[in-house]
């Protein structure tokens, strides 16, 4: 695969490198303090469990950024995207579907724009793994710690891993009654009420119920179609927490989330030309300021919402060891009902996206005690995903009243006749895409002190997933044949695909660490990752070939330092990486729609430092860097840049 007159793989480098750099602002916020045995001040021990087990942060050796659930209340935390502020290796990106949100760590993800593309940041919540980043981030009260792995985890986390873990834990149920309520408001009609009680129930059993809504009026005015993109969502969650004994204990969780609002609209400049196209099919534009939040554009978007979830954790303590089940449940849907993506203030084409998900997924773990010279872990984890896109009773693309004058004008521009070459109104699209994958993944780690400074971990993971894919495709026009209509470049016939494959893989990791004191910690880390293939199941004229794509296989080389000096006023943790992704994953944007393939290798290099500064007992400072290069080295089948010529009519590669 490759494009014409490339006479070199070294003439691709330059060209298809993206270098990111990312500096943390220095927060200011008031601080836990504790008091050393020297009477004097000094920052509160920040617990993790980055490798499924509560762990100091400081004996970790495991690049970890974590928030205590003081520091997310000092800083206003409403959603993920508020910790990407305090993490630069972390990135969220949305669109105008709010379910489409996404992580890339390291500079390493993708686009939310295909559901069955899977992210390479895994997202836990309360110890179970999430299918969708999108899913009840923002509906949380309560949060305990945000913990982000950086780099690949995929020896105890397994699925998704491959570029780091997005770790949330909430407060849970206890035997002491509290209470909290708190109202937000804000400009343009932002009212946010959250509200959290907790209280015990009987002697060995404990409550604990929160919720929020959120509401906002629109901040985009819409000439044509009405106002954008608000805010309308509300969430439910409850738990229960029952002390069988003092050994034995079970934590349910379940939540809903529900949300029903107006997305967000570009506010867009039209060229000269664009004016005159709009003006010949029957419209006048009256504003074409793209600054000023008012934009005249079909764009008539909603979108939808319904959730629910659920996870139950057993956990038995035994002598020495401590056994643990979480099971997660997922149920979604979501419904965006898209107009005017071509945004202008003509009514062409209507996007009706319906997604629906279904999840199980199972944990058991086996771990020992941390405390003497080996701990050690054993652990087993399946998971099952249905997915749905598409609605057999609806269609997915309907063009509307303005698509005939519109397709006229270009006609005419372009053949000399006036016809209606992208189609009339009514012309309809159909797809129905569906996904169903299954993971096992086994995996142990083992830990071994060679000296009272210098300890060894070693993990080890092996992982299948199985999945199937199909995508039916098919269009309704009045015309006897399809020429130029667009439904026949969205939902073509004959490009249907249906197909199943397995991918596996052992990988694992290699960790020295060694204490030069009691307070300094450096540590050297090899390891491999994985991530399973998949189907690229977009609408549009993508051929069978091209709709698989295979494992990804990642090798990590790391080297970290973690220290705390100024009698403990001080912590400052970093890292120093090399990543290597074979077959990396990438999503590229062709024609009317993504398609997914394979680079056959990128290297992300970089370094971060993450620091806390306790200046007085009522202040404290933290400042975070990370400088970042992620480079393709070689991607032959990716999208041409300016001046290198495509092998198809699309702008692309074959």
């Amino acid at each position: 695969m490759k494009c014409i007159n490339i006479e070199s793989e070294l003439s691709l480098r330059p060209l298809a490198r993206a270098i990111l750099h990312s500096i943390g602002l220095i927060t200011i916020t008031s601080p836990s303090v504790v008091f050393a045995q020297s009477d004097g001040p000094a920052l509160e021990e920040v617990t993790v469990t980055a490798q499924k087990r509560t762990e100091s942060m400081q004996d970790v050796p495991v690049a970890v950024s974590a928030i205590t659930g003081d520091d997310l209340a000092n800083t206003g935390f409403r959603d993920v995207s508020d910790i990407a502020a305090q993490v630069p290796s972390l990135i969220v990106t949305t669109n105008i579907s709010p379910i489409n949100a996404s992580f890339r760590t390291r500079r390493i993800g993708n686009e939310g724009n295909i559901p069955t593309f899977e992210p390479d940041t895994a997202l836990i919540i309360d110890g179970a793994f999430r299918s969708r980043s999108g899913l009840g981030l923002g509906d949380l009260v309560g949060v305990n710690s945000v913990e982000v792995l950086k780099g690949p985890q995929s020896t105890l986390y397994g699925k998704n891993a491959g570029a780091g873990v997005v770790s949330i834990t909430t407060a849970a149920p206890h035997d002491q009654f509290e209470a909290m309520a708190e109202v937000n408001l804000g400009t343009e009609g932002y009212r946010q009420l959250r509200g959290d009680v907790n209280s015990p129930l009987t002697e060995s059993l404990s409550g604990r119920i929160s919720f929020t809504d959120t509401q906002r009026d629109p901040l985009i005015d819409n000439l044509v179609a009405g106002a954008g993109d608000s805010l309308d969502g509300r969430a439910l969650r409850g738990q229960l927490l029952y002390d069988f004994s003092d050994d034995f204990s079970a934590r349910l969780i379940v939540g809903a989330a529900q949300r029903n609002m107006r997305p967000m609209m570009a506010d867009v400049h039209f060229s000269q030309m664009q004016l005159a196209i709009i003006g010949q099919a029957g419209h006048t534009v009256t504003n074409n300021d793209p600054s000023d939040r008012i934009i005249e554009s079909d764009d008539h978007s909603d979108f939808e919402q319904d959730s629910v979830d659920g996870v139950l954790t057993l956990e038995y303590r035994g002598e020495g060891y401590t056994l643990t089940s979480i099971s997660g449940f997922e149920d979604y849907s979501a419904d965006l009902r898209f107009g005017g993506a071509e945004e202008m203030p003509l009514h062409l084409v209507e996007f009706n996206d319906l997604q629906a998900g279904r999840s199980l997924s199972q944990e058991l773990r086996l771990a020992s005690d941390s405390d003497g010279d080996w701990d050690w872990m054993l652990g087993a984890f399946y998971y099952t995903n249905e997915l749905t896109r598409g609605d057999e009773q609806r269609a997915e693309f309907v063009l509307e009243e303005d698509i005939g004058a519109y397709g006229g004008v270009i006609g005419n521009a372009l053949l000399g006749v006036p016809a209606p070459v992208f189609g009339i109104e009514g012309d309809r699209g159909d797809f129905l895409a569906e996904q169903d994958s299954s993971a096992l993944g086994l995996f142990s780690q083992v830990g071994t002190q060679l000296s009272e400074d210098l300890k060894l971990d070693v993990g080890l993971r092996y992982s299948r997933e199985e999945k199937s894919g199909s995508i039916v495709q098919g269009n309704q026009i009045a015309a006897p044949a399809c020429g130029f209509n667009l439904v026949c470049s969205l939902t073509p016939e004959g490009l249907d695909f249906d197909e199943s494959d397995t991918w596996s893989a052992v990988t694992g990791n290699v960790n020295l660490s060694y204490f030069l004191s009691d307070d300094t910690m450096v540590y050297a880390l090899y390891s491999r990752g994985f991530k399973a293939g998949g189907y690229s199941l977009q609408y549009g004229q993508s051929s069978l070939e091209s709709r698989p794509f295979d494992q990804e296989d990642i090798t990590n080389l790391e080297a970290g330092w973690k220290t705390e000096f100024w009698s403990r006023r001080a912590r400052v943790n970093a890292a120093l990486f090399h990543t290597e992704y074979k077959d990396f994953q990438n999503a590229s944007f062709v024609s009317l729609g993504f398609t997914v393939n394979n680079a056959e290798k990128v290297v992300v290099d970089g370094v971060e430092i993450d620091s806390e500064w306790l200046l007085s007992e009522k202040l404290t400072a933290n400042a975070s860097l990370a400088y970042i290069e992620a480079v393709y080295d070689r991607y032959s089948g990716g999208q041409c840049y300016h001046g290198r010529t495509p092998t198809t009519r699309w702008g692309s590669v074959t």
